[in-house]
């Protein structure tokens, strides 16, 4: 399988985007979607192209879809720098990071529960035990990998048994937040926000008891599709302020400067603000790490603070 434009799996897929990928032990990387799951080899380069091969359940427009290849990369990264040439350093260094399109939204809804004061490692072990609850996978017996569960699921989970599976005050807001959902119509409502527009969306996301602006804007981004989000964590807040705000660089986050930079973004790149983050947020994290070990597998969480 061929890509528009360059497409680096590891990247994508440990860049705090996903949480269910591993690397396999010839080197593949393997992960669920849903319940979709995929096993990807090394690309091989094949007339000046990278061709993947894909072992999956799902169709090929599956994988295309999540990865984003109906997008070209090349003609992403000429616009955003046409938009904003003092990004083109940061797109450079991270070539073949896309801003991925999961397939179920209610994973990436309820994924990105778990992330807020967290790392990653402690959100892949708290997403992997809300997957159990779903149907194992399967995969030909190439990794181990569960579904998803339905939201009436994960609304009946008692508190106590999350608080043991190390949820933290998490395993309150979780189930809390699903029955909302439930008592909005349920995964119908969540499809729904899809076509209602970012303003719309985001707003009501922001509805929900336990839902602030960073985890609304991250599902806009990951689970509704809505590119022009724009989440605002640790590594977004130091890059926008070395940027575009050096009057608060070193300053906190407050509500007036979150949606700032947000509004600032959306104004200046539109609906490629949501890519223009990921490649600044993921090059903020490793240059925080002295980008050092392996760049495509990131230790800390996109909404860590």
């Amino acid at each position: 399988m061929t890509q528009a434009g360059a497409l680096d799996i590891g990247r994508c897929v440990f860049s705090g985007q996903v949480f269910r990928w591993d690397v396999l032990p010839d080197g593949s990387l393997a992960g669920a979607d849903g319940f979709d799951w995929y096993v990807v080899s090394a690309p091989e380069r094949r007339a000046n192209k990278d061709v993947f091969r894909v072992e999956s359940n799902a169709p090929p427009h599956s994988f295309e879809s999540l990865f984003r290849l109906d997008w070209d990369a090349e003609a992403v990264f000429r616009e955003i720098v046409a938009r904003g040439p003092e990004l083109e350093p940061y797109l450079r260094r991270e070539p073949g990071l896309r801003v991925m399109r999961p397939g179920m939204a209610r994973e990436a809804f309820f994924g990105f529960l778990c992330t807020p004061n967290n790392h990653m490692v402690r959100i892949r072990q708290m997403i992997r035990h809300l997957a159990a609850r779903a149907p194992r996978l399967e995969t030909g017996g190439r990794f181990q990998a569960h579904g998803w569960p339905s939201i009436d699921q994960i609304a009946s989970i008692p508190e106590e048994e999350l608080r043991r599976d190390g949820f933290g005050y998490r395993a309150a807001t979780i189930p809390a937040i699903a029955r909302q959902v439930l008592a909005l119509g349920g995964e119908p409502w969540i499809e729904s926000l899809r076509a209602a527009g970012f303003d719309e969306a985001r707003g009501a996301l922001m509805s929900l008891k336990g839902v602030g602006p960073k985890l609304a804007d991250c599902i806009c981004l990951f689970a509704l599709d809505l590119t022009e989000a724009l989440p605002v964590d640790t590594h977004i807040w130091q890059a926008a302020t070395r940027l575009y705000f050096p009057e608060w660089e070193g300053k906190a986050v407050t509500t007036q400067r979150y949606e700032a930079v947000g509004a600032l973004f959306r104004e200046r790149f539109g609906k490629l603000a949501g890519w223009a983050q990921q490649a600044l947020f993921y090059d903020n994290l490793l240059r925080n790490r002295g980008r050092q070990g392996d760049p495509a597998r990131p230790d800390s969480s996109r909404l860590s603070d």
